[in-house]
């Protein structure tokens, strides 16, 4: 991803920790529905140093979780603030 960002200029990545006052902690990523409301992707989610590529739709977020973002810095910031305060 570090090498993408670099050869596309304007994309970013970001990685959004779910915290336990998070509104998505125990929820599905759909809920967030972060792509139609940012234009940003959820690329993939870390939890307990295993990668989760690609999560679905129905892939629930916890406590500890590791959200990694990809889009323009705008979008990659509105994810964050939909992570963690909905």
């Amino acid at each position: 991803l570090a090498e993408l960002q670099r050869e596309v200029e304007g994309l970013v990545t970001e990685q959004v920790p779910i915290t336990a006052d998070s509104p998505y902690d125990g929820r599905p990523l759909g809920d967030a529905r972060v792509r139609t409301r940012t234009g940003a992707s959820i690329v993939a989610v870390v939890r307990a140093g295993r990668v989760h590529a690609s999560p679905r739709p129905d892939f629930v977020f916890h406590e500890g979780d590791t959200v990694v973002v990809v889009g323009t810095a705008e979008g990659t910031h509105a994810v964050a603030e939909i992570l963690a305060s909905g």
